[in-house]
Parts: structure tokens; sequence; C-alpha cells
């Protein structure tokens, strides 16, 4: 079993991951190991959110170091994002933002 965190704030993370994002999502737990090292889908989940936010920490920490930003608007990350870390290439795409199912066209979340 995955040992908890039982100190410290929480914080509950919750999405329905959907289509073609729920097929990509279970590809990722194959290729990571994750459904032979957790015990259940909660601890699946779990691991997934944590290696999922050390990425993301990564990439704002890239992003910052990239473009001289300390605290990167949503948007213009999510473009660099989009273009593979390229700062010049988000300059030159429009407000277009695929992150899954999450957003629509023109950047906003989308409320299904």
């Amino acid at each position: 079993m995955v040992k908890k965190n039982t100190s410290g704030p929480v914080r509950r993370v919750c999405a329905d991951i959907v289509g073609d994002d729920a097929v990509d999502l279970e590809i990722l737990e194959v290729s990571l190991g994750i459904q032979r090292i957790a015990k259940s889908k909660s601890d699946r989940d779990g691991l997934l959110i944590k290696s999922a936010l050390l990425a993301l920490g990564r990439a704002v920490d890239d992003y910052r170091a990239e473009s001289g930003v300390k605290h990167p608007e949503y948007e213009a990350f999510v473009e660099w994002l989009n273009t593979n870390g390229n700062t010049q290439d988000a300059a030159k795409t429009g407000s277009f933002a695929a992150v899954g199912h999450f957003l629509e066209s023109d950047g906003e979340l989308s409320h299904d």
C-alpha cells in the first residue's frame, strides 16, 4: 500500500477524464507501472497526480528560466506547453490551448 501523508494540509482533486484523454491516462499509468505498485484506484490516482505535480513543477521552473517571468500567467504558460516549451513559437500561436477536453479554443476552461 502507498504511504499516505497524515499531517499537514489536505487538498482533494477530482476530475472526470473521458474519451481519448482517458485512454491516454491509462497508457501513462501502464507505461509508468503504476498499476503494479498501487493496490487501489485511489492509490493509482494519487501516484499519477503526484508524478503530474512533479512534472508540472519542473515545467514551471523551465518556463521561468526561459521567459524570466517569476509568476507566469496561466494562458501564457499553457501556450508555452503547447509549443513544446518554445517561447518564440508560443508568441506566434493564437490563443488556442489544447489540454485534453478541459480547455476550449479560446483558452478558457470548458464547463461541461
